[in-house]
């Protein structure tokens, strides 16, 4: 080991500063290339899709650092599997099918991969994978149905998974997903219809007549919490008291 004299060590927050307005206006400029329109994501949450594009607002510095880990895991696990990924490349390209843009990180022999970042000490249990993994499934089965397949895959890379030594390290967790022909089309109907009533929601500048935001997404930490005044939870910001 190197013997070290005694050093003068103190922290440089005007540094950090610096750095989180540069990676958040680096990913800003990359959301300005985005096309506009009705966005596979936005179908997740859409009365947040609503807002970002009525009343947008910059990210806030935890929204910035979760995005830019989260791209450039992206970029790295994709470009290990795709040698020949553009060095700015963190997804497939952008698509559109059934009036709806959508951006696969990965499309193999025509069946989407979409690739996740969780902080989760611990991986999903097999007897619970669809509730445990719910959100992520949602924008695969919409892919499955932009892509008109029935099957496509989820990756996770779990970037502090505890093993039986109480280590974390990086794991990654991959899994297939397959949809009947009838859920297929359930699904579909699903999309179409929220996605009508996005467009009606922005058409007419009226944000109610779409379903409420899920609830960890909701309350006095979303940038629009009172704009949107959410039925049955505004104003109350104890969500144990929440009736919707």
């Amino acid at each position: 080991m190197i013997q070290l004299p005694p050093l003068s060590i103190s922290r440089n927050e005007l540094a950090e500063v610096r750095l989180v307005t540069a990676a958040r206006e680096w990913l800003e400029k990359e959301d300005t290339k985005r096309a506009k329109g009705i966005h596979a994501s936005g179908l997740l949450d859409p009365r947040l899709e609503y807002w970002q594009e009525i009343l947008p607002r910059p990210l806030t510095e935890r929204q910035t650092m979760l995005f830019l880990c989260g791209r450039i895991l992206h970029h790295f696990v994709i470009t290990s599997v795709e040698p020949n990924t553009h060095p700015e490349q963190s997804d497939s390209g952008s698509h559109e099918e059934l009036g709806i843009l959508f951006s696969p990180d990965l499309i193999k022999d025509t069946h989407p991969i979409e690739l996740k970042t969780n902080r989760s000490f611990y991986p999903p249990r097999e007897e619970k994978l669809q509730d445990e993994l719910s959100f992520y499934l949602e924008q695969l089965c919409i892919y499955l149905i932009l892509t008109n397949t029935l099957t496509g895959e989820l990756w996770v890379l779990y970037t502090n998974l505890r093993d039986e030594a109480n280590r974390t390290w990086p794991e990654i967790r991959c899994f297939s997903v397959e949809l009947t022909q009838v859920q297929f089309e359930a699904l579909e109907q699903q999309i179409v219809a929220t996605r009508d009533l996005l467009l009606k929601a922005k058409a007419e500048k009226d944000h109610r007549g779409l379903e409420l935001c899920r609830k960890w997404r909701c309350g006095d930490q979303c940038a629009w919490w009172r704009e949107c005044s959410p039925e049955g939870r505004w104003p109350t910001t104890d969500k144990r008291r929440w009736s919707a």
